[in-house]
């Protein structure tokens, strides 16, 4: 069953004149527009997936933040302890530059 249509391009809107030029351009205007209706299809699909992903990446996002805000605030470390001296050394130094 073959199935034709008729489409009504107004020549006056410059977007629908160029559909139109672009159509009689093509070697087969029915493949062409399948061809764009199947990439339409593909491109809805494939935004589809990216909404998905960005509401997801919003919800894990909302998620640390609340376990940062629900944090006690992090101490600081505890500062080095101090050199012990050896007092031997300190000795030999001190004779040495004393």
């Amino acid at each position: 069953m073959r199935y034709s249509f008729h489409l009504d391009l107004d020549p006056l809107d410059a977007d629908q004149r160029q559909v139109a030029e672009w159509l009689s351009g093509q070697p087969d205007p029915t493949a062409a527009v399948v061809r764009l209706v199947k990439a339409a299809l593909d491109g809805d699909r494939r935004l589809a997936q990216w909404e998905e992903l960005a509401a997801l990446l919003a919800d894990e996002i909302k998620q640390v933040r609340a376990q940062l805000s629900s944090r006690p605030p992090a101490r600081p470390a505890p500062p080095p302890p101090p050199v012990q001296e050896n007092p031997e050394s300190a000795r030999r130094l001190d004779s040495m530059f004393g």
